[in-house]
């Protein structure tokens, strides 16, 4: 009885012999007599593991009744279809490992990577983007990120994603510029912070005399399972800041920012110092003091003094009436209200604006990706 294959198969001349010995009732035995070949070498030919030469092609024949050819181009056609096979496998085993380490299709989305079926092109993209001369990523398995570690509130974590994200900031840093770095400006910037916050172009001015101080800063949006809010490092002798827009709130950016701002003044002291921060989940001795710093940048005991005889009852004209007397913008009054359980998180979010407009455009890494990576070549 002939043996129907679906035509996708690779089916070698091995298959066809066992057809023709099923015919013929024939044992191996039987055909390695026949053909005056050892047991051995017919069942390496039944299994596919002994090529077919041009003498085997013809004592086939003879015994069967087709071509030399006919074998021949069995042999020829399967050996073909296996190399092919075996690259696509290794093609697959490649791309596997770089997609369970990085979210490719994600990085292509932001213009971090270029579209590239053919695999060698995404093995340089890849090597180019971590600048290494081989294509190996199990150091991903041993870098941590000891700043920002999974917690039982964030059980999706990725560490891979989060480390890819944070070699894509420090590449992006090599980008953008600022003057040299003073501390003593930006410890006058962290006293008059809650000032900037109330301004009508508060976010610009801050961003501003964030430079001026010597502080890199730039949008570089957060990937998927990584849950960042902020980041800060140094490149060279300039702190940066990184802020994702996770959460495209005024509330969101004026905390985060006053948080890296307390990472930088009280923890990065020197090139290996990174901070990483979600700010829904800090736990560290170092993320607890710098949120206390940003409390008292965004003057939290005063807002708590402020509100403590209306706490029971807190309307929107008594947070209109205490962002004007405390010069601080009405969506930090309500976030900090929240967060005490003074004010319940579903009243006056209206508050809390869109930032994604007020921050120039000249800040934001995906709007000008294509300078970027041509500027620090990747």
């Amino acid at each position: 009885m002939a043996v129907k294959y679906k035509p996708f198969l690779n089916i070698g001349p091995g298959e066809f012999v066992k057809e023709e010995l099923e015919a013929r009732n024939w044992r191996q035995e039987d055909l390695a007599s026949i053909l005056g070949v050892s047991l051995k070498s017919v069942n390496k030919l039944t299994q596919n593991k002994q090529s077919i030469t041009i003498e085997m092609a013809k004592l086939l024949s003879r015994a069967f009744g087709q071509s030399p050819q006919y074998w021949i181009n069995l042999d020829t056609n399967y050996r073909l279809r296996l190399k092919d096979e075996d690259s696509k496998a290794k093609d697959v085993e490649i791309r596997a490992e770089i997609y369970k380490r990085m979210p490719v299709n994600e990085m292509i989305k932001k213009g971090w990577l270029d579209k590239i079926r053919d695999t060698n092109g995404l093995i340089e993209q890849v090597k180019r983007f971590w600048g290494i001369e081989e294509m190996d990523l199990s150091f991903m398995d041993r870098d941590g990120m000891p700043n920002f570690r999974k917690s039982g509130a964030f059980t999706q974590y990725n560490k891979y994603y989060a480390l890819t994200w944070f070699r894509m900031a420090k590449k992006c840093a090599k980008y953008f510029k600022a003057e040299p770095y003073n501390k003593l400006k930006l410890d006058s910037l962290a006293t008059d912070f809650h000032q900037y916050t109330a301004s009508v172009n508060g976010v610009k001015l801050l961003l501003e005399a964030l430079n001026e101080a010597g502080i890199k800063f730039f949008v570089l949006s957060h990937l998927q399972k990584t849950y960042v809010d902020g980041a800060c490092f140094f490149d060279g002798d300039n702190p940066v800041m990184v802020y994702t827009k996770r959460y495209d709130r005024v509330d969101n950016f004026w905390f985060t920012i006053a948080h890296e701002i307390g990472h930088i003044l009280l923890h990065l002291r020197n090139q290996d110092d990174f901070f990483i921060d979600n700010l829904d989940d800090l736990t560290t001795k170092e993320e607890e003091e710098a949120n206390k710093f940003a409390e008292k940048m965004l003057k939290t005991d005063r807002i708590l003094k402020y509100f403590e005889p209306f706490k029971k009852y807190i309307s929107q004209k008594r947070v209109l009436n205490g962002a004007d007397e405390l010069k601080i913008n009405p969506a930090i009054l309500v976030g900090v209200l929240q967060h005490y359980g003074w004010l319940s998180r579903r009243n006056l979010n209206r508050y809390k604006t869109s930032v994604s407009e007020l921050i120039p455009g000249k800040y934001y890494v995906e709007r000008q990706i294509k300078k970027i990576k041509r500027a620090v070549n990747f």
